[in-house]
């Protein structure tokens, strides 16, 4: 029997706990009725224009780093496509030195040769006209040298040329897309 009076006691305890919550949860709401009933509906109004103006802000500020996002991206794009025709390009530039070795080999040949000079021309001249529509160029090796554009490995003197003026050109260079991807090794005039 005493266990029955316990249990009717501590139910009757959390009853009355349950009850002091709800009236406490009924105080805090007619509290903040009272808050709200105070702010006028020109602050409502401030707050929410500015809310308002905050969030337009934010998507403008979104919508800029989104379109650099993308401007970025075709950039990136761009110079990956150019990279990898610009490294093929720089893999050819031996090939051509060669053809153009065996070019010049074969100029003093006889007349059985002349036929697979000819042959040998046409196919170098295709291979150049292709990288040439591709983006690649040859650098001018003529006039004053250039640091830019050259690589100097000799110096000598020529009567006929001024200080600073290619005399002889060892190595072609080329430019691709107005990059240079291999400079001209040549021999500068000094005075």
């Amino acid at each position: 029997m005493i266990k029955e009076e316990e249990i009717k006691t501590e139910t009757v305890a959390e009853n009355d706990e349950v009850l002091l919550d709800e009236a406490e949860t009924v105080t805090d709401e007619e509290a903040t009725d009272e808050i709200v009933e105070e702010v006028s509906p020109d602050e409502v109004l401030k707050e929410i224009v500015k809310e308002d103006e905050a969030i337009l802000n934010r998507l403008v500020r979104l919508q800029a780093d989104f379109e650099n996002f993308k401007k970025r991206s075709q950039k990136e794009k761009t110079e990956m496509f150019q990279f990898a025709s610009e490294n093929f390009a720089t893999k050819l530039l031996p090939v051509m030195d060669n053809l153009e070795r065996a070019e010049a080999a074969l100029t003093d040949a006889s007349e059985e040769a002349k036929g697979y000079l000819d042959g040998l021309e046409m196919v170098f001249k295709q291979l150049k006209d292709v990288l040439k529509e591709e983006g690649l160029e040859e650098i001018i090796c003529e006039g004053p040298f250039d640091p830019n554009l050259h690589h100097g490995v000799a110096v000598g003197e020529d009567d006929e040329k001024e200080d600073q003026d290619i005399i002889d050109v060892f190595q072609k260079g080329y430019k691709f897309k107005g990059k240079v991807i291999r400079p001209a090794m040549v021999k500068v005039c000094s005075k």
